[in-house]
C-alpha cells in the first residue's frame, strides 16, 4: 500500500489540464483562459485548442 501511494501517476496532469482547457473555453475569455494556465503551471493554450474549444463553441 506505501509503494503504490508513492508511486508517480502518469497523465494526470494533462488530464487536468485537458478538463480545464474544455470547460474554461465555454465560460472564460481566450487571453484569460490562456494567463490561467499559465500561471498554474500548465502550457499555455496550443492552436489546436484554440481551433477547437474557442472557435466552434462560439
Amino acid at each position: 500500500m506505501g509503494l503504490e501511494g508513492n508511486r508517480q501517476r502518469s497523465g494526470v496532469s494533462n488530464t487536468m489540464r485537458s478538463r480545464i482547457v474544455r470547460i474554461g473555453a465555454k465560460h472564460i475569455p481566450q487571453v484569460e483562459l490562456d494567463q490561467l494556465l499559465v500561471d498554474a503551471g500548465f502550457a499555455p493554450l496550443k492552436e489546436k485548442e484554440i481551433a477547437f474549444f474557442i472557435v466552434v463553441s462560439k
